[in-house]
């Protein structure tokens, strides 16, 4: 049997025997919670005499408790992973970490993986939240299913982008800070970008730029780059009535088939957290002194 990256045990024992864990979990559902109770008060008073009012209040649950968690995911989860390194690094510890028989990917899995493991405790303690929309209707499995993957890429998407900045930089503290603002550039960069690029355009754009095969996958592609737009826009063809995993855009000339938007920011996802691992593990390698550097070049000569 394959033993159990150590960095995962230890770090893992260390997150979930303190109450810090336990705590930051209740907090955590207690506002969803809270939000969806306020929200069900709000549309029950409003929707006494409707007979659509159940499929009007889970629909609402359902968004609403998706978006907050998708917020508090995108805020926790670089949190979690930007001090694993630089902790490290402060404690002094690092140069005994590198050291160690573990080789450089084996210390950024198990960094990546202890906190994630804590996050997809996150997302899997909102599902019987989030389940109390079927009892009101208005929201099936695919729904569900496609939110609780957009969680999960999120999740491992931000903890990377985190855990990158930890192995870059000396000091927890500069690693979350550059951890949280590349994630809110990220949130706010793209919307500000689509709205600059919409007025430019404005109502004097040719159509036929604006029907171009090319304009078409290019748009899609940047609404794909953000995980509200996307996963929003992916409800929003589902309430429509359009497929789960293509969308049909028609134009005046013909039809175009795209993928839906979730499945594009997953694909942009994963390729980021790719190269991000790439890039971190790159940044731990340990670099050779002056002497091996010389043993080398005599053994390659």
């Amino acid at each position: 049997m394959p033993e159990l990256n150590p960095i995962l045990i230890k770090d893992l024992r260390s997150r979930m025997r303190g109450a810090r864990a336990y705590i930051l979990l209740t907090i955590y559902l207690l506002i969803l919670a809270g939000v969806a109770l306020l929200l069900y008060v709000a549309i029950a008073r409003d929707t006494d005499n409707d007979l659509n009012a159940g499929r009007r209040i889970g629909q609402a649950l359902f968004f609403t408790i998706a978006t907050v968690a998708l917020i508090e995911v995108c805020l926790i989860t670089p949190v979690l992973t930007s001090g694993s390194i630089a902790g490290e690094k402060e404690r002094q510890t690092y140069d005994l970490l590198v050291a160690s028989l573990l080789t450089p990917w084996q210390i950024v899995w198990g960094k990546l993986v202890s906190a994630l493991a804590f996050a997809l405790l996150l997302i899997l303690a909102i599902v019987p939240v989030m389940s109390l929309a079927f009892l009101f209707g208005g929201v099936g499995l695919t729904e569900v299913l496609i939110a609780i993957i957009g969680l999960l890429v999120t999740a491992i998407f931000y903890a990377t982008i985190g855990l990158f900045w930890s192995a870059l930089l000396q000091s927890s503290l500069g690693a979350t800070s550059f951890a949280i603002g590349t994630v809110i550039a990220l949130l706010l960069g793209i919307p500000f970008l689509i709205v600059i690029v919409t007025l430019i355009l404005g109502s004097s754009a040719p159509s036929s730029l604006l029907e171009s095969i090319w304009f078409i996958y290019l748009s899609r592609c940047v609404i794909a780059l953000h995980p509200f737009i996307a996963l929003g826009a992916t409800a929003s063809q589902l309430s429509s009535g359009g497929g789960a995993f293509f969308e049909i855009v028609r134009t005046s000339t013909t039809n175009v088939v795209v993928p839906s938007p979730w499945l594009l920011y997953t694909a942009f996802a994963l390729i980021a957290v790719a190269l991000l691992l790439a890039a971190s593990v790159r940044l731990i390698q340990p670099v050779p002194s002056g002497i091996e550097r010389k043993k080398r070049a005599r053994q390659e000569s």
